[in-house]
């Protein structure tokens, strides 16, 4: 039986035409090995002549060969229904591994195409300041300046006819508005100066003017893209004060005269005097003095440390200015005796 038969377990494949051949040339073969054929004897006459073999025995199959062939019988029909199940196509060109999908933040993406918001309100309050000043007697002047913060090849007049004067005393940058990739809009409070009528009859205006400038990221710096726009200001809204909190009658009485007196040394740049040690207040500056409390009121409270808002005239520049403050008192004792000094001076 053939090897192949063996492992499969298949039948032993009948003997067709030409078996006798076949015999007679394996009767030849053996005689060569050295079998050697019993001569026929009137016992053995009539019937079919016994072989001898001299070198060849039949021996039984070791378990071991048959366990391994059952064996490896059961794992080649594992690989052909494998084979069928899956396609002998994937195993001769394996379908090529997909290439990693990569996630990104859209929140990230996008901060990082963001116009540098610091960079930005430098370019456009720069760009402000020269675009809303003007002189027709020096119109290079403005083109020059607005030309370094303007792409190259832009129109340095950007929209002015040339007449007319105008001088911009303050700019502050507010609102940025990221509106693409690397393109945003700055809106510009510019303090702005015209002189009016001539003569006798000259006159100077000043007033707050809104600018929108439109910037973008390009070349490693923020340049100014487009004409900008004059827009609204802001309008004012309505805000609602909280209830003033209770007050401490008594105490607030007692100190009037404290405060009051650090209030002109204050004025005076001596508040070290008077203020309680270890305080960190900041001189005034020259050229204002005390006009006068106007109200001193302790809020209800214990402890060393009380707090009270004082309403105060001072006189500066020819006027009387009125504000509010927020005026912080600490005990300070020594010698067995106590008394109360000003700690801190903050707006209301």
């Amino acid at each position: 039986m053939s090897r192949w038969r063996r492992l499969l377990n298949l039948p032993e494949k009948e003997k067709e035409g030409g078996g006798e051949l076949a015999e007679a040339l394996a009767g030849h073969a053996r005689k060569k090995l050295g079998e050697r054929e019993i001569p026929e004897t009137s016992d053995t006459a009539g019937k079919a002549p016994a072989i001898q073999t001299a070198g060849w025995t039949e021996e039984d199959e070791p378990s071991g060969h048959i366990v391994a062939r059952r064996t490896g019988r059961v794992v080649l029909w594992l690989v052909i229904g494998l084979a069928a199940l899956t396609g002998v196509k994937t195993w001769i060109a394996p379908s090529q591994p997909q290439a990693p999908t990569t996630t990104s933040d859209p929140q990230a993406q996008a901060a990082r195409d963001d116009v540098p918001e610091a960079e930005a309100a430098q370019v456009a309050a720069r760009f402000a300041r020269s675009y809303l000043t003007w002189s027709e007697d020096d119109p290079k002047a403005r083109e020059s300046e607005l030309a370094r913060d303007l792409p190259k090849g832009a129109d340095p007049k950007a929209g002015w006819d040339g007449q007319g004067t105008q001088l911009v005393a303050q700019t502050i940058p507010g609102k940025i508005t990221q509106t693409s990739p690397h393109h945003a809009r700055v809106v510009v409070d510019a303090r702005i100066s015209t002189t009016t009528g001539s003569g006798t009859k000259t006159r100077t205006v000043s007033t707050w003017r809104a600018l929108e400038v439109p910037v973008a990221e390009s070349g490693g710096r923020v340049l100014v893209t487009g004409q900008p726009a004059l827009v609204g200001l802001p309008e004012a809204v309505t805000y609602t004060e909280p209830a003033a909190p209770d007050t401490d009658a008594d105490l607030s009485s007692s100190t009037r005269s404290t405060v009051e007196a650090f209030l002109t040394a204050w004025a005076a740049g001596t508040a070290d005097q008077t203020a309680a040690p270890g305080a960190d207040i900041a001189p005034l500056g020259a050229g204002i003095t005390l006009a006068g409390l106007d109200s001193w009121a302790v809020q209800a409270g214990s402890g060393d440390k009380r707090t009270g808002m004082a309403v105060v005239g001072w006189k500066t520049g020819g006027a009387t200015l009125q504000q509010t403050y927020r005026i912080t008192l600490t005990r300070v004792s020594a010698s067995g005796a106590s008394r109360w000094q000003v700690w801190s001076v903050t707006a209301q």
